[in-house]
């Protein structure tokens, strides 16, 4: 074991040239019913709202809203119970937005003068927040914030390239709310199965270590699969990570993959985020249908002027998802990554994009 812990609105309808019935303002109508949705960017000049599917988006005043506009801003994570309410990773610490407020409220923690990354609800337990930063660090509150626990993770504090290693992506394991997988850049995957408190490196196979993003897949017969991008293609591991093998990708232009994402949790459907390198001058994206048997590329109506950073999805609208490359553009897909629509506004640089019911 490495390390231990240290102490709405409902507007009118349109219909999209698919035949998708979308609200004017972010309310979506599939499958007979409405629903009222915000898709929010974390940028380096703090977190943009859109409420009209990615065509336009606002950010608040900083006198009004709690947060400094031009606040260097990495994640966003939505809370799965309450919708409306939003936490957002920034260089200026932790805050979190309210819907009702209309604005955000700074969260006191031990990341003060930390960049924040990366930010996870366990959606069993929402009051458990667990925060990636850089130096890759991870720090754990189980009272909503209130207090927290700086998890000693043990991994490289120096590393090539980006000289300072850092935190990519932060899972709650599917099955068992007290395991959390995280995967470092660049020190490969971690996991702890006590909420923290003891963490296990697990990169045997793994042909880099600069980790970026998991997806998931348990089927019937208790088997497991993981997938595992890198800056060296994508990985897969049959052992819940134990091992890890190289998938060949034919498909992929490129060995950078970035984001992994599911449109539905415990789906075969895999979406893949592919550059030419960090942070790159090209991109594209990839699906699955069988967990990383075989890829296709997706269709895009517009070349990615850079690595596609991020992949936004929610269990509550399975068709729905958004794509941003790092240096701002931002696309939309309404048939469920098979294709894909570059919105005409731009955000200079994006870090994660996601959408939620509000």
């Amino acid at each position: 074991m490495r390390g231990s812990l240290a102490a709405p609105l409902k507007y009118p309808v349109d219909t999209l040239a698919s035949g998708t019935i979308v609200g004017k303002a972010g309310t979506s109508v599939r499958g007979g019913s409405e629903m009222s949705y915000k898709a929010y960017a974390a940028t380096m000049q703090s977190v943009w709202f859109s409420e009209d599917e990615g065509v336009s988006w606002n950010r608040l005043l900083t006198p009004t809203g709690g947060f400094y506009n031009e606040a260097r801003t990495w994640a966003v994570c939505t809370h799965p119970d309450r919708p409306g309410e939003l936490l957002a990773g920034s260089d200026q610490g932790l805050y979190r937005y309210s819907e009702a407020a209309g604005r955000f409220d700074h969260v006191p923690s031990p990341m003060e003068g930390l960049h924040i990354l990366k930010i996870a609800q366990c959606p069993a337990d929402p009051d458990c927040i667990v925060c990636g930063t850089r130096p890759a660090e991870i720090f754990i509150s189980e009272d909503n914030g209130a207090t927290w626990m700086r998890s000693n993770l043990d991994a490289s504090t120096e590393c090539w390239f980006i000289n300072t290693s850092r935190v990519t992506s932060v899972h709650f394991d599917p099955k068992d709310a007290d395991t959390i997988w995280i995967t470092v850049e660049i020190d490969g995957v971690f996991r702890s199965g006590d909420r923290g408190r003891t963490w296990e490196m697990i990169i045997r196979g793994l042909h880099d270590n600069d980790t970026h993003d998991l997806v998931f897949r348990d089927r019937e017969d208790g088997s497991r699969t993981v997938l595992c991008s890198t800056e060296d293609g994508v990985h897969r591991s049959d052992d819940s990570g134990a091992t890890w093998e190289q998938l060949v990708v034919p498909q992929a232009k490129w060995d950078y993959f970035r984001s992994l994402k599911q449109p539905a949790e415990n789906s075969d459907t895999v979406i893949a985020s592919v550059g030419d390198k960090p942070s790159g001058e090209a991109g594209q994206l990839l699906v699955s249908k069988d967990f990383g048997e075989s890829w296709a590329e997706c269709e895009m109506s517009h070349p990615a002027n850079s690595t596609i950073w991020s992949i936004g999805t929610n269990a509550a609208d399975t068709s729905l998802l958004f794509a941003a490359t790092i240096f701002g553009q931002i696309f939309r897909s309404v048939d469920g990554g098979e294709s894909w629509q570059k919105m005409e506004r731009e955000l200079g640089e994006i870090r994660m994009i996601t959408w939620a019911p509000v």
